[in-house]
């Protein structure tokens, strides 16, 4: 800071951890939305260009030999609303980085819409993550078919010994699907 003509100049800094998101974006009407997801007993009103954007399953959701094209509002079934929300804020403004407390509800959301570019902004918050455990984040990548999170975890193994060491504390060999299991046996 400084002074000039006796006027205080100073200058701050904000880092943003977290901030509450603003939902009126997605409850009131404006020339943005054209169509209004029902997800339990709430609305959300969205641009269906904007969603098919990002998701081949709304591209044919909106745009498709389907149904749901010509109407105004469409159900959406197992979605929680507020993860839905987190998924939106991320896309659709901007607002909101994925976390240790969202990573997961926004990558099964991600998965289940085909969103692949949240997908990797996903594994990438994995991979530098460290509010998961390696184990845990193995079987992330099992169920999720991340690639580069699933070479990451290999590489934090000491051998066969500490993976199986560090999955049976968590349970996860039952997890595990063949392919990781094979993957594993290949590598080891």
């Amino acid at each position: 800071s400084f002074i000039v003509n006796d006027k205080m100049v100073v200058e701050f800094r904000i880092n943003i951890i977290s901030s509450e998101s603003d939902l009126s974006k997605f409850v009131s009407p404006n020339e943005m939305v054209n169509i209004t997801l029902i997800i339990g007993e709430n609305r959300v009103k969205v641009s269906k260009e904007y969603l098919a954007v990002h998701s081949p399953v709304f591209t044919a959701m909106f745009f498709g030999k389907i149904a749901e094209k010509r109407k105004d509002e469409i159900e959406i079934k197992d979605v929680i609303y507020e993860e839905f929300l987190d998924l939106l804020n991320l896309i659709y403004l901007g607002t909101m980085q994925i976390t240790d407390r969202t990573v997961l509800h926004i990558l099964k959301l991600a998965d289940q819409f085909q969103m692949q570019r949240v997908v990797e902004q996903s594994e990438k918050h994995l991979t530098q993550s460290k509010g998961f455990d390696t184990a845990t984040k193995l079987i992330i990548s099992d169920q999720y078919r991340l690639f580069a999170l699933k070479e990451h975890c290999f590489s934090s193994f000491a051998g066969i010994a500490d993976l199986m060491e560090k999955l049976n504390r968590t349970h996860g060999c039952a997890k595990l699907s063949d392919e990781m299991k094979l993957a594993i046996f290949n590598r080891f």
